[in-house]
């Protein structure tokens, strides 16, 4: 007899288990204009750029390793952060995601939830 947990938590009801649906944003694919990916108004990811790149609203540059590197990006601010030097004030919620990933580039902004990716060039 198998037996199921649930728990009531702020009127959502959490299960015990494992997760059958798949993530969204794993499979939700973006088309860039001008090589250039839209996460927000204030940030954008440059797929042309032969490093991992993103830009800012106004006119700001993060620029990391080679595009072809696997790297990770933490937004929060309009700023990119370090894992290992997060602010005191940091709040996930209102972060983003970037995943460089060589020809994909995946991201998640927790403020909406939502989130997707976009293909490079095979350029790189």
């Amino acid at each position: 007899m198998a037996i199921v947990f649930c728990l009531q938590i702020g009127g959502q009801n959490a299960h015990s288990g494992p997760i059958k649906e798949s993530l969204s944003f794993a499979t939700n694919r973006y088309v860039a204009k001008g090589g250039i990916g839209i996460i927000t108004s204030d940030v954008y990811i440059d797929l042309k750029s032969a490093n991992n790149e993103l830009r800012f609203g106004g006119g700001e540059r993060w620029t990391g390793s080679s595009a072809t590197t696997p790297e990770v990006a933490i937004v929060f601010r309009k700023r990119v952060l370090s894992p290992a030097a997060l602010p005191h004030d940091f709040d996930m919620s209102k972060a983003i995601v970037v995943s460089f990933e060589g020809f994909r580039v995946r991201f998640f902004d927790f403020a909406r939830m939502s989130g997707g990716y976009y293909r490079r060039s095979n350029k790189h």
